[in-house]
């Protein structure tokens, strides 16, 4: 079955090609985004969950903070943002999926800490990974996973 692609009702077919040519662009995320209300809290709550840091980002224009996961040549950053048209969100947008080491284990730390556990622990059915959906101290869902 074909994909819309805009209003006009164009169709995507067999001679559609990719916009990426990914011999020449990765795959990866390299960037993202984490729309907060309290940037102290935030940075507290993902410290403490997922070990990051964090760095100044004075020239950005809105008030943020940049976070680091994983400091190694593999890390990935981002910001935390409190932007002021874009609010955190559980029910809708995008997710993003951390790797954690055990997430049965972060899970049961954050109902402990009463943080919201919205989707528990589960495997997506062909592979080992286990996946839960949570809380973030602003309200977001963010994902975790483990390998």
């Amino acid at each position: 079955e074909s994909f819309i692609l805009s209003k006009t009702e164009k169709r995507l077919d067999e001679s559609w090609k990719p916009i990426i040519n990914t011999t020449f662009m990765g795959t990866e995320i390299n960037w993202f985004e984490i729309y907060v209300t309290d940037l102290e809290r935030a940075e507290a709550f993902y410290k403490k969950i997922f070990n990051a840091t964090f760095f100044d980002m004075k020239d950005y224009p809105h008030e943020a903070k940049g976070i680091t996961l994983n400091e190694t040549p593999e890390s990935m950053e981002g910001a935390l943002v409190k932007h002021p048209s874009r609010k955190p969100s559980h029910d809708q947008g995008t997710i993003l999926f951390f790797e954690v080491d055990d997430v049965d284990v972060i899970v049961d730390h954050l109902h402990q800490a009463h943080i919201p556990v919205w989707s528990e622990p589960f495997s997506i059915g062909h592979s080992p990974e286990r996946m839960a959906i949570v809380g973030d101290s602003e309200g977001n869902a963010i994902g975790i996973m483990s390998f």
